[in-house]
């Protein structure tokens, strides 16, 4: 089935190099999106909520950027080539962000073996897959940043298998800074804390919301704002000579 689709407005000459976000409709991947169309001829790509993709696929041609769906799982292979394969119809692929993830809460106790495969496919074997094809097909001097968490580093209770793929994100991301450092192709990862989502608030308990904003040093939830703006500090020109590292945006949190 083909995806859904919004008819173009106003695009951006063809000049402009070309961008992919992963899960770049909803949460910090939307606000990731805003920002990379700024300057990008932009590939976003979703699995679920196709209406909210389209919805800000609508935004940002108003606004005058060139931005294209397409509906790709991340999780599989198939996936993320037909994601790849999308952006580079709009130019050369300068810039891929990876925003794919989510997570629950489940006890060690009562871990199964479908928790953890599906935690590893969403949060792991993506950023795995994302990390091969951005290898292959990020020009020269293109820059990647994939996000994580800070579940990875301060491993909460009841977050095992998240904080364990996202961890394994991180080691990844730091061997693939060093395979394509080369061709001047930088990778990178964001690492947020609790940040206000529409999914965040689904999964997590109010009184739980309330001490993870109460948690860091500015005593609030982060925002996708906050986040994109780590994430666009990274695929900055400034940025050129950093590769491998994973950038806090936390509030404070350590």
């Amino acid at each position: 089935m083909s995806e859904p689709t919004v008819p173009s407005s106003s695009p951006r000459p063809e000049s402009a190099p070309a961008a992919l976000v992963l899960g770049g409709a909803g949460g910090i991947g939307a606000a990731v999106s805003r920002r990379v169309a700024e300057n990008h001829a932009l590939t976003i790509g979703y699995h679920h909520h196709a209406d909210r993709a389209e919805s800000l696929a609508a935004e940002l041609r108003s606004a005058g950027h060139t931005v294209e769906l397409v509906e790709s799982d991340a999780t599989t292979e198939k996936g993320v080539i037909r994601a790849f394969d999308a952006a580079e119809q709009l130019g050369d692929l300068a810039t891929v962000v990876d925003c794919v993830g989510g997570w629950g809460y489940p006890r060690l106790t009562e871990l199964t073996q479908e928790d953890i495969d599906q935690a590893l496919a969403l949060n792991l074997r993506s950023a795995l897959l994302i990390l091969r094809e951005a290898a292959r097909r990020v020009h020269d001097g293109g820059k990647v940043v994939l996000l994580s968490s800070a579940a990875a580093e301060v491993a909460p209770p009841r977050q095992s298998t998240y904080a364990a793929a996202k961890a394994g994100l991180e080691a990844a991301a730091r061997v693939a800074a060093k395979e394509v450092a080369k061709r001047g192709v930088t990778v990178n990862v964001v690492r947020p804390g609790a940040t206000d989502t529409e999914f965040m608030r689904q999964v997590t308990a109010p009184r739980a919301v309330e001490a993870m904003a109460a948690g860091n040093a500015m005593k609030r939830l982060g925002t996708p704002e906050d986040v994109a703006g780590a994430v666009m500090t990274l695929l900055s020109p400034d940025a050129d000579w950093i590769t491998g590292a994973v950038l806090e945006a936390t509030g404070g949190l350590r």
